[in-house]
């Protein structure tokens, strides 16, 4: 029999579990009506097929859908299984952010910089665009975790700049890494985009993704593991890309969204960053 400390281990999880699914559950629908610039809030989930409003026993997140072997209980028409893996990819992700980083404001807002990233994924995937407030909440929780950060630790979290004038003492200019982040997010995908369309002449990126970068900068900072966020991206992109035209999905020419590689690459750089960026230094940068 569990003691209370084992219980407690068992309980904690369990509950960030159904509360991080639950939570998946407005994400679906926040993925499927923002793009049509419908409310969120009502009216209330209802049936695709039949048009039946949706009751508290066909949306308990993940366990309706077994239940229910994904079928409107009302017409008994298929449904998605998506709306199931959002479900358990945002209740595990719950539970990684609490076991990587604790109870502490550090694991909330890593938490809601994925769920952002879940409905980039998805929005993407289906309309090829990028929703800007999913952006501006990345960007805004990147700028939060940094004062965090400043507040802890000092400044020597922050970009130091030194500069020697050629009379007369020197200065330095100390700028949060978030900003700085942020900055060369955006730059760097600009520049990829500029000579992408002059390459290939025709948009090799959207603005999406540079608002993307950007937001992924404020949250990564300036330094590796915003390399390993981009490099990462490039990689998912490429075996995509090459597995989809294999397999007679795609061309070459077809146009392959880049926000879902972005959204894959920036959960696994967020919660994992601390072992994939050295793996990955050691594998692409020399010295």
């Amino acid at each position: 029999m569990l003691g209370g400390s084992g219980a407690l281990q068992v309980a904690v999880p369990a509950v960030l579990f159904l509360v991080g699914a639950a939570i998946g559950s407005f994400l679906n629908v926040v993925i499927f009506r923002l793009p049509r610039s419908e409310s969120l809030v009502h009216p209330r989930s209802r049936c695709l097929s039949c048009g039946e409003t949706l009751g508290i026993a066909d949306l308990v997140p993940v366990f309706s859908y077994i239940a229910l072997r994904g079928r409107c209980r009302h017409c008994g028409r298929g449904y998605s299984p998506r709306y199931m893996m959002v479900e358990l990819a945002t209740g595990l992700a719950a539970v990684g952010a609490w076991h990587l980083l604790g109870p502490t404001p550090q694991a909330l807002l890593s938490f809601v910089i994925v769920c952002c990233l879940v409905v980039v994924f998805f929005v993407d995937l289906d309309h090829y665009i990028i929703p800007d407030e999913a952006v501006a909440l990345i960007a805004a929780s990147g700028v939060a975790l940094d004062v965090l950060a400043l507040m802890q630790r000092g400044r020597s979290v922050a970009v130091v700049y030194h500069e020697q004038l050629s009379s007369g003492p020197g200065y330095q200019v100390v700028l949060p890494a978030s900003v700085v982040g942020m900055a060369m997010g955006a730059g760097v995908f600009v520049v990829i985009a500029f000579v992408a369309e002059r390459v290939f002449r025709r948009p090799g990126m959207g603005w999406g993704d540079v608002k993307l970068a950007a937001g992924m900068g404020a949250v990564l900072g300036p330094g590796y593991e915003f390399f390993t966020f981009f490099l990462l991206a490039v990689l998912i992109g490429a075996v995509v890309g090459l597995v989809t035209m294999a397999l007679g999905k795609r061309s070459r020419r077809d146009y392959l969204p880049f926000g879902p590689m972005l959204a894959v690459a920036g959960v696994v750089t967020l919660y994992l960053g601390d072992v994939v960026t050295p793996l990955v230094m050691s594998r692409f940068m020399l010295g």
